[in-house]
């Protein structure tokens, strides 16, 4: 098929649009709103789905974030996390330029610093709360005012319940000991990274008695040590586990178990064994100074020394549990004795 029209499928197509057989162009966008520009050149990529553990630690901060606001503002509060978004720090000065709310977060001496950004009437919002208003009212302002010295100290109580989510949610995959450490006024004060440099860009939303949406910014090169554990597959939670863990500890340390003190071993023959009388007299292969064996459940276990205890026969338990060697390296037992060869028969007068 030609690339172009002939001037013949030219005509027939200016008569079709006369005759109105053919919708013109401008006639489908009037009624076409859906068409929205993209610039393919934009580094905003959505990677929800591509890191799996990543998605995970949003949702665990998300909801560490949304308790502790809620502790301290007594309002019913939910806070979600929406896909995690990757985005260069050039494009960031519309979501960091007044009257929106920029703190600057210390993710520790080996990982930099990330922002915490809090849309406009949103900051507002959350000190009306802790300071007392129970109605979470929100401001709408064209221009962020300064926070007085006050203002910061409480904002900076409620972000510590951010940074503190933070540090227990990514501990399992980066030591991040994230702290707030100041707020800035001008975006330009606030550049963590180099324009060029990409951000991992994560918005809370916030709902119920107050809304909003608090958007947490971290370095890309923050976290790309970690980018194949972020990428695996999720991870469980470890709250539940341990619970089970430790009511499963004190179920098992219910049990009864049979100990048993071996004070040695000999070997004799059974023609011997059939003529023991009450009294007589075995020989052991250990001392009274030799270490002797305990045995758990039948398995030797811990070694000891015979003592007596309140009048009754005791093992002083002299070496700590340990567990059963493999079977290549369990000793062998040892082969029994040859029994005495008989003696001749002697002739009676």
């Amino acid at each position: 098929m030609p690339a172009t029209l002939t001037p013949e499928e030219i005509k027939a197509l200016m008569s079709a649009v006369q005759d109105g057989r053919v919708q013109p162009e401008a006639t489908l966008d009037q009624h076409d709103n859906t068409v929205v520009p993209y610039d393919l050149t934009s580094q905003d990529r959505i990677i929800r789905g591509q890191m799996p553990t990543l998605d995970a630690i949003n949702e665990q901060v998300a909801s560490m974030l949304g308790i502790g606001l809620a502790g301290r503002t007594r309002l019913t509060l939910a806070v979600t996390s929406a896909p995690a978004t990757l985005l260069k720090f050039s494009d960031l000065v519309p979501v960091t330029a007044p009257p929106a709310s920029v703190c600057v977060l210390g993710l520790g001496s080996a990982y930099g610093f990330a922002l915490a950004v809090l849309e406009p009437g949103l900051g507002e919002a959350l000190l009306s709360a802790a300071l007392g208003d129970r109605r979470g009212k929100r401001e709408q302002a064209d221009a962020r005012r300064e926070f007085t010295a006050i203002e910061q100290m409480v904002l900076r109580r409620l972000l510590v319940i951010l940074t503190d989510a933070m540090r227990t949610a990514w501990h399992p995959v980066l030591p991040f000991d994230p702290e707030v450490l100041r707020f800035e006024a001008d975006p330009r004060m606030a550049a963590i990274a180099p324009p060029t440099d990409v951000g991992i860009i994560t918005a809370f939303e916030i709902k119920g008695g107050i809304e909003g949406r608090l958007q947490l910014v971290i370095p890309y090169a923050s976290v790309e040590p970690a980018k194949s554990k972020l990428c695996s597959p999720r991870r469980l939670s470890q709250r539940g586990d341990d619970r089970f863990a430790d009511a499963l500890a004190r179920e098992m340390e219910q049990v009864r178990v049979d100990v048993k003190g071996l004070l040695g071993r000999t070997t004799i023959p059974f023609s011997r064994l059939l003529d023991l009388q009450v009294g007589d007299v075995l020989l052991l292969d250990s001392d009274e100074g030799s270490p002797l064996s305990i045995l758990v459940e039948g398995r030797e276990k811990l070694s000891g020394s015979p003592t007596v205890q309140g009048g009754s026969l005791a093992l002083v338990v002299e070496d700590q549990l340990r567990p059963p060697l493999p079977p290549s390296l369990t000793p062998p037992l040892p082969a029994p004795s040859a029994a005495p060869a008989p003696r001749p028969a002697v002739a009676l007068p």
